[in-house]
């Protein structure tokens, strides 16, 4: 059973990392092209990223602002800079936590290893002397002999072909490494015997099924008789409160979809055979983990602020970190978050499901 339950994660591991959706990265591209005679820029893959399931793992933002070669060399630089101010204004309108210190910009106003790039790609019939007037004369003098190549025809092919693409911003996004996710022996994956609930464990920002995180593999093999059973499925998607509650929402919802896929592919699961829900930030967990485990400073102040119903996990987050500069708040995402990232699933009556 241990077997085919592995095998049976992998499968689904291997469907997502095939493609079906980016499952964790260190970097992550987009490049944002400014066209003459349009007054709107198309953003919508940079809010995709500042605003997805891992927005809340953005390290840092590298901008590389560029210009087409035509035209004089300090309006080519202004249009650059004026390129990398947008996508710095946007980036704050979409991310206001991003700060001045996490984002840098490279300004290129004419890109010539742009133009290089391309003619090394084209098939161009001008290829080869274009690519030795670029790479082999002045900067000052390139321009001059590319509009003097082929009576000019080289040049304003050039000036259609090639030059768009290079007024643009690339902008490099860098995420933090998730966590590895601590077990400690006081962790249990599973709920108490009597509630027959099993727990499938996730890493810090992670989406995918994971058989050897903690005691995940023994975990699934009780899903797969759970499954087996004919009994609907009751599941529950939770994350740890560290990080933007829309990305965490968004990332139980990713596990929860993992997990669906999981059972519809193994055991032909859906619809009404389970009922499903995401949860998302599981703060009154995280206040049943401090009070059992938690035993440093300030520990009176944390319990009464998770245990505050009044306070939104917002207002209980600011709190915390107000404690000490975030100290006691970085101890908690360390000590006792690692169990709250997780799905929960439990047979229930054919009855209540119905």
């Amino acid at each position: 059973m241990l077997v085919r339950t592995i095998s049976k994660i992998l499968a689904v591991a291997l469907l997502f990392l095939a493609g079906a959706v980016r499952l964790s990265a260190s970097t992550e591209d987009v490049t944002i092209r400014f066209r003459f005679g349009k007054a709107e820029t198309d953003f919508s893959k940079l809010e995709q990223i500042l605003t997805g399931p891992d927005s809340s793992r953005i390290a840092k933002i590298e901008l590389r602002a560029t210009s087409s070669p035509d035209g004089p060399y300090w309006v080519n630089k202004q249009l650059a800079q004026d390129r990398a101010a947008r996508v710095i204004d946007k980036v704050k309108e979409l991310r206001p936590s991003i700060g001045e210190d996490m984002i840098s910009t490279k300004v290129i106003a004419e890109d010539w290893s742009g133009v290089a790039a391309w003619l090394r790609r084209s098939k161009k019939a001008y290829k080869d002397e274009a690519l030795k007037i670029v790479t082999e004369t002045p900067a000052a003098e390139r321009e001059a002999k590319l509009q003097d190549l082929w009576a000019g025809e080289a040049w304003e092919d050039m000036m259609r072909s090639a030059f768009p693409a290079l007024r643009s911003v690339r902008v490099t996004v860098t995420y933090t490494d998730p966590e590895p996710e601590p077990v400690a022996a006081e962790v249990s994956l599973e709920a108490p015997a009597d509630s027959g609930t099993v727990k499938i464990m996730f890493a810090a920002g992670m989406r995918y099924l994971q058989p050897d995180l903690g005691n995940n593999a023994a975990a699934f093999a009780e899903l797969d008789k759970m499954a087996e059973s004919g009994m609907p499925l009751r599941i529950e998607s939770w994350t740890s409160p560290e990080g933007d509650p829309t990305s965490n929402r968004a990332l139980a919802r990713n596990r929860l979809n993992c997990l669906l896929i999981y059972l519809k592919e193994n055991f032909g699961l859906q619809g009404g055979s389970i009922i499903s829900e995401v949860k998302g930030e599981d703060w009154d967990g995280l206040y049943r983990e401090a009070a059992a485990s938690y035993k440093e400073k300030n520990r009176d102040k944390v319990l009464e602020i998770l245990g505050n119903k009044a306070l939104t996990g917002g207002q209980k987050k600011a709190a915390i970190r107000g404690l000490d500069g975030g100290a006691t708040w970085r101890y908690l995402i360390k000590n006792q978050m690692p169990s709250l990232r997780y799905v929960a699933i439990s047979n229930v009556p054919k009855a209540e499901a119905e």
